[in-house]
This record gives structure tokens, C-alpha cells and sequence, in this order.
């Protein structure tokens, strides 16, 4: 079950971490609030509170307004907004990347339910969760019986849930609001890391994560700018998933951050936001010029051997180096959206080779 349930979370991660390479943006129009990378999130600070923006990716939905205020009733709303009073927040959220922004916030105790529980990383909440102090959300329905009882106010959403018109007149009853959270689809390290001025604006803690978000933009240009030795060197990335093996594609997420460390694999020829799909045949061809192995999803040479016995046909395995961060998922799924600047170090490092444990935060050589 545990082996399961890492590859999902391991295959989930791949599927989820793509996107476009685009620039940093200058923010947009005054009236949308304004950002720094995102695309789906803007903000504007007022007198009475933090003003979020929340757009819909795919454009089916209108913009959602959000007050997020102390002072509710001084709050002059229009009735496209929604007024969110931000005092004892206790929130409901499905990913494992919002728990790490709030734990990184403090904001321990405004978290109510999670999912899959018994594989937090912050100890503090796993304790918690033992403990049954935590909700375990589970599963694909939503318990909204036991929301209320757990007096949760807000369902942070990362998109897994269905939400029908049905399942939202059911939020409205018990008094929750349901809040899109579109971290996943952003285009740049950095957008995705923006996010967290969401949860520092529901949870009364807007200038501690701007603080937060300042220092990480530092660090992660600090490290971009590092030389990154020869240039373009070849890698492997990913694994197979059924008969293909899935690799990223030039303007996708994780691209970018291979871009940034000049790493390279064929597929980042090739122009497009997700993965390309490749059978075994051409991977094979592909590793004989490849010593480096990327994010194979297994923390040991001996389980990718389990899932994919083939993989031994593979160059890297044999004659080279395996890594990965899959010795911890917890952690890099708790930890790795709010730290794109120490996933870009330890690409950094991987190809400087200096690889000691102590050397790198999230991931480890696959032996």
C-alpha cells in the first residue's frame, strides 16, 4: 500500500509540475490587484484588509473577489465580492503543498483537514493528526457532515474535488467557502511560490508572506545566477508509466528549472507546456548519451528494477548516477513549492557533483 501510494504521489507531482517558461511579470492592471509571477493570483493591501484576486485558468469561470478583512462590516463590497472575515479561520485543504505554506506561515493551527494524513511531514501536525485532532478529508466525495462538526470555515481547493452545483449550495448551508487554489497551473518557480501571500491574507498573516515571498525571489536569483559548468549537458528525466515513458517538454515547469541549470533532454527540443509520451525503444537510444538519471519517482535502484525491469537496459543505471527525491515525498510535497530556489540549488550541486547528504536539501542519489 505504502509502494502505491508513493508512485501516485510521484506520478501525480510529474503530471501536475508543468507548465510554461514564461518572464517575470510587472503586474497587472491596477483594477485585477497586481502580482509578481503568478498568473491566477493578485492582491491589493487596503486600510481594511488584503484584496484577493483568484483567476480561472481556463476561463470558465468569473475572477473570485475576495475581502479578506478583521473588520467585516466596514468592508464597502460590491456584490461581485465576497467578504471573508479572516478571524478564527479554520480550513479544510487537499494538497500537501498549502500545508507546507501554512506551516511555513505558523499557521498551524488554522488547519482543520487534510488529506491523506498519515503521510504529513511537519511533525507537529502529524502528531496532531495521530492524535485525531486533524480531520482526514480521504477519498474523492467530501464529508460534509463531518466539516461541520469539525467547525471548518474555508475549503481550499487544489482541484481534486468534483464541485457541482450540488456540492456547492451543500458548502453554502454549513457555512464554508469554497476557494480555488490554482498553485498547480502556474507557469514560473516563483508563481507557484507567490501563493503563499494567499494564505498569509486568510490567515491575518499577509506581511509575514510577503516577507517569506521577498527573501525566496532573493535567493532564487542568487542561485540562477551561479555558473552552471559545461552547457546543455545531457540528461535522463523521468520513468515509464505503463508502455511510455514521460518526459518534459521545452516550455514546461520543470524545463524551466533543467533550463536554468543547463541541463538538457531531447524532448526540451520539442515545444509545449506538459510531457511528451515516448516508447521504450527511443528512451533506450536516447540514455546511451546520458550519465544522469532525473526524478525516476523510486528512492532505490533495487524498486525501480521492481516496477520497470527493463530499466537495467538503461545506460544512467548502470554506468552513471540516479536522482531523485523520493526518499522523502513528504517532505518535497510539503516543502518544494514554497522552496524553488533549494530545488534549483540542488539541481545546481547535482551537476557541480557536490552531492553529500549534507550538500543537498531534497534530493539523494538513487543506489
Amino acid at each position: 500500500m505504502r509502494k502505491n501510494s508513493i508512485k501516485f504521489l510521484f506520478l501525480g507531482f510529474f503530471f501536475v509540475f508543468l507548465g510554461c517558461n514564461t518572464p517575470e511579470k510587472n503586474g497587472v492592471k491596477a483594477t485585477n490587484g497586481k502580482s509578481r509571477y503568478s498568473q491566477w493570483l493578485s492582491y491589493v493591501k487596503t486600510t481594511d484588509g488584503i484584496k484577493l484576486f483568484i483567476k480561472d485558468p481556463d476561463k470558465k469561470l468569473p475572477t473570485r473577489i475576495i475581502w479578506c478583512t478583521t473588520n467585516p462590516k466596514y468592508i464597502k463590497a460590491s456584490h461581485a465580492d465576497e467578504v471573508l472575515d479572516i478571524r478564527n479561520i479554520k480550513i479544510a485543504t487537499n494538497a500537501a503543498a498549502h500545508v507546507g505554506m501554512l506551516v511555513a506561515l505558523d499557521a498551524r493551527d488554522n488547519i482543520g483537514a487534510v488529506s491523506m494524513g498519515k503521510y504529513l511531514y511537519d511533525p507537529t501536525l502529524k502528531q496532531r493528526f495521530d492524535k485525531g485532532r486533524l480531520l482526514e478529508l480521504g477519498g474523492t466525495s467530501i464529508p460534509f457532515e463531518s466539516l461541520s462538526k469539525q467547525h471548518i470555515n474555508i475549503w481550499v481547493s487544489a482541484g481534486m474535488e468534483p464541485l457541482d452545483q450540488s456540492n456547492e449550495e451543500r458548502f453554502k448551508a454549513i457555512g464554508i467557502q469554497w476557494i480555488p487554489n490554482y498553485d498547480w497551473r502556474e507557469e514560473h518557480p516563483l508563481g507557484k511560490a507567490e501563493w503563499i501571500l494567499f494564505f498569509g491574507a486568510i490567515t491575518n498573516r499577509f506581511d509575514e508572506a510577503v516577507a517569506q515571498f521577498n527573501a525566496i525571489c532573493k535567493r532564487y536569483h542568487a542561485y540562477d545566477a551561479l555558473p552552471k559548468g559545461n552547457q546543455c549537458m545531457k540528461i535522463l528525466v523521468g520513468n515509464f508509466a505503463g508502455d511510455f515513458w514521460y518526459t518534459p517538454l521545452q516550455q514546461s515547469f520543470q524545463a524551466r528549472f533543467f533550463s536554468q541549470v543547463d541541463f538538457c533532454t531531447f524532448s526540451m527540443n520539442n515545444k509545449g507546456t506538459g510531457s511528451m509520451a515516448v516508447g521504450a525503444e527511443r528512451i533506450y537510444q536516447e540514455a546511451e548519451s546520458c550519465e544522469l538519471w532525473l526524478n525516476p519517482g523510486f528512492p532505490s535502484k533495487q524498486a525501480i528494477l521492481s516496477a520497470f525491469p527493463k530499466a537495467i537496459q538503461l545506460r544512467p543505471f548502470n554506468q552513471g548516477s540516479i536522482f531523485c527525491y523520493s526518499h522523502d515525498l513528504n517532505k518535497f510535497w510539503e516543502q518544494s513549492a514554497l522552496k524553488p530556489d533549494i530545488v534549483l540549488r540542488d539541481l545546481i550541486r547535482i551537476k557541480q557533483g557536490n552531492t553529500t547528504k549534507s550538500m543537498l536539501y531534497f534530493y539523494r542519489e538513487v543506489k
